[in-house]
């Protein structure tokens, strides 16, 4: 099979019309680069170049060669810049799972960070909840997470990026609407759609907890494992709820979200992951070291 040196050769014969000009421009003498023709020609089957007397022109097989020559010296030369813009993290796919809710606030501003990095990354989105994400990232069906903090992180490198209190999402039509500020006994007896204990455990831990120590009995109406369809029902007039105050990026139209009197270490935590076992991938080091410049809040020891 013929090399690409040869293939360069030929190349620059073709371009320059004479193999002396050519020599010279490939810094080498003129016997090795006739050799190198040769060569090729016995390899490809074909004579390509004409010598009759002093002046050299292409046969009809060296034209058709010459496109499909430059063609395989292009395509090398882009193989190799790909496999250095891979080595240095600036290109490839990466998998990103993240949390519905992390939709509105945090997620436009990793694509953002990654397209900072390089256009030569390929983003792949994944909504997933943070179990599956726990699950899903030491085994590579995703490069890191965007999650709430997972109860198994041993496998995991978790940084704590983000935290949000909560804030009371009313329906403009409910009787406290007028409200400007809210505390936790206003919710008491109150229609209240809260977050399930299986699909939806970390809001439902906090706020179950929260209500069990002040005593608070709102009267729940429907469980539900995800902000974004709680504030749907919100938005339905189904009843009061306690959600994150991203929230106030959605977009329906009669929601109202007030701000809500809450102990301090009352609020919701966002993490960013990656496996233990994929540090070393350069792709995946550059974003996530890029995401946690951006978003760092406090580092998560994970060792056991």
């Amino acid at each position: 099979m013929f090399e690409l040196n040869q293939l360069r050769s030929f190349v620059t014969i073709a371009n320059e019309m004479s193999f002396r000009r050519a020599a010279k421009t490939l810094n080498m003498t003129q016997p090795p680069l006739t050799r190198q023709i040769q060569l090729l020609e016995r390899e490809v089957g074909v004579q390509l170049f004409d010598r009759t007397g002093r002046a050299i022109r292409l046969t009809v097989g060296g034209q058709r060669f010459l496109s499909e020559a430059e063609d395989l010296l292009r395509r090398a030369e882009d193989a190799a810049l790909s496999a250095r813009r891979a080595d240095s993290g600036l290109e490839g796919s990466l998998v990103l799972g993240f949390i519905p809710i992390a939709a509105l606030g945090l997620l436009p501003q990793i694509i953002e960070t990654v397209r900072q990095i390089s256009p030569g990354i390929d983003l792949v989105l994944q909504e997933m909840s943070t179990v599956d994400q726990a699950e899903a990232l030491p085994t590579g069906r995703i490069d890191i997470g965007l999650m709430r903090p997972p109860r198994d992180h041993s496998r995991l490198q978790l940084t704590q990026i983000a935290r949000e209190p909560f804030a009371v999402a009313i329906h403009r039509n409910h009787p406290l609407a007028t409200q400007k500020k809210f505390n936790l006994q206003d919710l008491d007896g109150q229609d209240f759609i809260m977050y399930s204990p299986s699909c939806g455990a970390y809001g439902y831990e906090i706020l179950n907890g929260l209500f069990s120590r002040h005593n608070i009995h709102p009267n729940i109406i429907q469980l539900i494992g995800n902000s974004i369809t709680i504030l749907s029902l919100v938005n339905a007039g189904e009843g009061l709820a306690l959600v994150p105050e991203f929230s106030h990026q959605t977009i329906l139209p009669n929601i109202l979200l007030k701000p809500v009197q809450l102990p301090e270490d009352v609020a919701t935590e966002y993490y960013m992951g990656i496996a233990k076992s994929t540090i070393a991938n350069p792709l995946i080091e550059r974003v996530y070291k890029a995401l946690l410049d951006r978003f760092i809040v406090n580092q998560i020891h994970t060792d056991t």
